[in-house]
């Protein structure tokens, strides 16, 4: 088994009892399907508290059915408060925007067949079937389609927060690793690969761009001679020539921001900080090159440096030098894509299968296909 597929295999693993309440959510997702009283709705005006007909009575069937807990009566056709309550759930448990409306995004996750959330269900529990060993008591899971982070100690989560991850085209593995060491105000040592496919083409379009951006060139991959970029013909070069190290320093358009969490992979992805906490707030957080950018790292840094002030790991993210630092007590990190999993209520949370990995090529899916499907190095 190479060592690439071991990780994967690793971060499929879930916590105690997670696997008999997922199949037992498949089975009654299959009655229902069976039954065939999951109606489309059709698309009209948006739904919220007030409304009134027969679009607002079709909702409410369509919640009960998937076991919201709205009784029938006089208030059938009417967008009443029990209603919005579970609109409001409905929006939490599919990672939806929380205002209790049904807009165009809320509709879709509604009308998404109830055949196809049991195959989402059931393409879960196979990789929890393929688990390797327990998770540990203290850990970090990251859960790719989710977008979201949590520490948990002995399997109750102690924080969580957003991320964001690799795009459709640049995906964030699934692996299992450790987290020993993290950078203070890393330098960003970009991939070739993003060199050639993004860096290159921008530099020929402006040739000033790499001096705008405070990127070094150096002579070979391995550093060496620091180059003048005006010096180099960038329209020459190809994916065949270009033997070029790219490095961009510490600073404020550096896009691994104050701090680097190093995670040994064979990828070239980590947890890091960014300076454009904007995109936190776009839909989806598909951005990065695979890397995962945390919305709040120095909450991280703090609990894995318990010893260090919190003044002093505000200085050093934002420091213009690199300071590696080794960790009291490293921690296993797990990065899973679970796009269905249970509460402790027995209701079922979807996501997006932003990968298209939720199916063979030619299946059913809720995301994109992944015919061509890779992972690669990214940042």
């Amino acid at each position: 088994m190479t060592g690439a597929l071991l990780l994967a295999l690793l971060a499929q693993i879930g916590a105690p009892g997670e696997r008999a309440a997922l199949d037992s959510a498949a089975r009654r997702y299959e009655a229902i399907a069976a039954a065939e009283d999951w109606k489309v709705l059709r698309p009209g005006s948006i739904l919220e508290a007030g409304s009134r007909g027969a679009e607002v009575a079709a909702l409410r069937d369509r919640l009960r059915v998937e076991g919201y807990p709205l009784a029938n009566g006089d208030t059938i056709a009417q967008f009443d408060t029990a209603l919005e309550q579970a609109v409001l759930r409905f929006q939490r448990l599919h990672g939806l925007r929380e205002d209790g409306r049904v807009g165009p995004a809320t509709l879709a996750a509604l009308n998404v067949p109830a055949s196809v959330r049991v195959a989402q269900i059931r393409a879960n529990l196979a990789r929890l079937d393929s688990a390797g060993p327990e998770l540990g008591a203290r850990y970090l899971r990251v859960n790719i389609p989710a977008f979201s982070i949590e520490l948990i100690e002995r399997d109750r989560a102690i924080w969580r927060s957003r991320v964001i991850v690799g795009r459709t085209d640049w995906p964030t593995p699934v692996l299992s690793t450790r987290i020993a060491a993290l950078t203070f105000s890393p330098a960003w040592i970009i991939p070739k690969s993003i060199a050639i496919e993004e860096i290159l083409p921008a530099q020929r379009r402006d040739p000033t761009y790499l001096e705008r951006a405070g990127i070094r060139v150096y002579a070979d991959s391995a550093g060496g001679t620091e180059l003048p970029a005006s010096t180099i013909d960038w329209d020459a070069l190809t994916p065949a020539t270009f033997a070029y190290q790219l490095v961009q320093p510490p600073g404020p358009q550096n896009p691994l921001g104050g701090v680097k969490f190093f995670m040994a992979t064979p990828f070239a992805v980590f947890l890091h900080d960014t300076p454009t906490r904007a995109l936190f707030d776009q839909w989806p957080g598909t951005l990065s090159h695979g890397c995962i950018r945390l919305e709040h790292p120095e909450w991280l840094v703090q609990y894995l440096l318990p010893a260090w002030p919190s003044d002093s790991i505000v200085a050093a993210m934002a420091g213009q030098t690199e300071r590696a630092v080794e960790l009291p007590d490293p921690i296993r990190i797990h990065l899973i894509y679970r796009t269905a999993w249970t509460e402790a209520d027995g209701a079922v949370a979807f996501r997006e299968d932003w990968y298209g990995l939720d199916r063979p090529p030619s299946g059913p899916s809720t995301g994109p296909n992944r015919a061509g499907f890779r992972w690669r190095s990214g940042g």
